[in-house]
């Protein structure tokens, strides 16, 4: 029998099958997708996309840990794994940046002081000298935080449950 909605998505505690843990991914996928396209048709100057867009992050979140932390407690883990893939994609987000231009980028900016007025035009020149790289970064971040992500969801919904009842919940076959 496939768990509620609700408790698949919104309910840290208990234990997920590999069944249940592929119906959550498809809602939770299209219900990403449904709220991004939501947002591109009310337009980046609407009120209400701003605070439709505010608590989306968290929830996000909130349902992720809720997906992959009961399939992992399903295969007798913790949350753990889960919160180091989250702290790994950070830093592999901030790194890659960095390596594509991110840390000149910033360097060009670093010979100024803080109280000082750049000139427009030397605020444009910069970042037309590190456009072409930065986004050849974020592409490349894109693709490196998208297969960490994959990996770890095929790890988590191909693994095997832990076969007897454990701290986390009864098994159930």
């Amino acid at each position: 029998m496939i768990m509620s909605p609700y408790k698949m998505l919104l309910s840290p505690s208990g234990r997920m099958g590999r069944k249940d843990f592929w119906v959550a991914m498809v809602i939770f996928t299209a219900l990403v997708l449904l709220f991004n396209f939501a947002l591109q048709r009310l337009g980046t100057e609407s009120t209400l996309a701003f605070l439709i867009s505010l608590p989306f992050p968290f929830l996000v979140l909130h349902m992720a840990y809720c997906i992959y932390g009961k399939r992992l407690h399903d295969m007798g883990r913790s949350f753990w794994p889960l919160t180091s893939m989250i702290v790994a994609l950070i830093f592999v987000a901030i790194i890659v940046m960095m390596v594509f231009g991110g840390s000149e980028y910033f360097s060009e900016f670093a010979k100024y002081d803080r109280k000082e007025d750049i000139d427009p035009a030397e605020i444009e020149r910069i970042k037309t000298a590190y456009e072409a790289r930065l986004s050849e970064g974020t592409a490349t971040v894109h693709n490196v935080m998208m297969g960490i992500i994959a990996a770890f969801t095929l790890w988590c919904g191909l693994s095997k449950a832990e076969a007897k009842d454990n701290k986390y919940g009864p098994f159930t076959a």
